[in-house]
């Protein structure tokens, strides 16, 4: 990591046509890298998206109603199970 010897901000690691260089992102001041330097900084590119790319789109399923004679049965077959395994 390094820092900016004018202002004293993090200087963040650029790649660009003519070479990697460090950038101080508040006075812009920029030193070039060098091959020694450039193995400890892993550059990366950032891809833009649009709102349509960024859009997560969900489905809601609604749950079937069950009737007062399905749930009685539900209710027992559940109990039946739960004896069964020896639930106390």
């Amino acid at each position: 990591m390094e820092f900016c010897d004018k202002c004293g901000s993090l200087m963040k690691p650029v790649k660009e046509e003519k070479g990697a260089f460090l950038v101080c992102g508040s006075c812009g001041k920029k030193i070039k890298l060098t091959k020694s330097k450039s193995q400890s900084y892993k550059l990366t590119q950032r891809i833009p998206h649009t709102e349509k790319e960024k859009l997560e789109v969900t489905e809601i399923r609604k749950i079937p109603q069950l009737s007062e004679e399905e749930r009685e049965e539900l209710e027992d077959y559940y109990g039946d199970m739960l004896e069964q395994m020896d639930y106390d």
